[in-house]
């Protein structure tokens, strides 16, 4: 791919990621075409993602093979040493942490036993729904429901609004869309001690800064 097939991928992926901001506007309603598009959408941003790495990686390969035949050829390094300098190398990358696909497993998460209660509804108005500006990935039963929406560009962790909210959280009332629904680390989640939500859980007093 030259660089002119490189330019149309960037240019495509700018615009897939200029749709996928939609998906994190206040209001947006999901429908089965919606759904569908989000697949699409989803699958075409994976797409692009690919050819721009396959791109860059074999400008590299190139580049580096070039380079080592030039270096060798002039006598500049050993062809020995180079295979050593590769295999060290090689290793040392191998022991590198590499981003991983995020997913978590945990029990039912309708079983009632982990469900902390707490008296949100009245607590709204103060904390403003803190606890739903906190990031963190769903479990394999979210994925199957396909209610919960995950970020495309960060899977699987729970998809946000510019605004950092969780896209299911009603940007009026900061009641959720999906409560019924809500991953698991909603319902386990007790903020009484969480001192980024409040420096007082009794006299209900909020870290308007935490």
């Amino acid at each position: 791919m030259g660089s002119n097939g490189h330019q149309a991928h960037q240019s495509g992926l700018i615009a897939t990621m200029a749709e996928m901001e939609q998906w994190n506007a206040p209001g947006h309603v999901q429908t089965p075409d919606s759904l569908q598009k989000d697949l699409d959408q989803g699958l075409r941003f994976a797409h692009v993602m690919m050819s721009i790495t396959q791109h860059d990686a074999r400008e590299g390969l190139v580049f580096a093979r070039s380079l080592a035949e030039l270096l060798v050829s002039k006598g500049l390094i050993d062809q020995q040493e180079l295979e050593e300098m590769m295999s060290c190398i090689g290793r040392q990358l191998d022991e590198l942490p590499t981003p991983k696909v995020r997913l978590a497993k945990s029990e039912d998460k309708y079983a009632g036993e982990h469900t902390v209660l707490i008296n949100c509804a009245e607590r709204l108005p103060l904390c403003k729904a803190k606890c739903c500006t906190f990031s963190f990935y769903l479990t394999e039963q979210d994925l199957d429901e396909g209610i919960v929406r995950w970020d495309y560009r960060r899977p699987y962790w729970i998809r946000r609004r510019a605004d950092g909210y969780c896209t299911h959280c009603d940007p009026l009332t900061h009641r959720c869309g999906i409560h019924a629904h809500r991953p698991y680390v909603c319902r386990a989640y007790d903020c009484r001690q969480d001192k980024r939500v409040w420096l007082d859980f009794e006299r209900m007093i909020p870290n308007s800064e935490g």
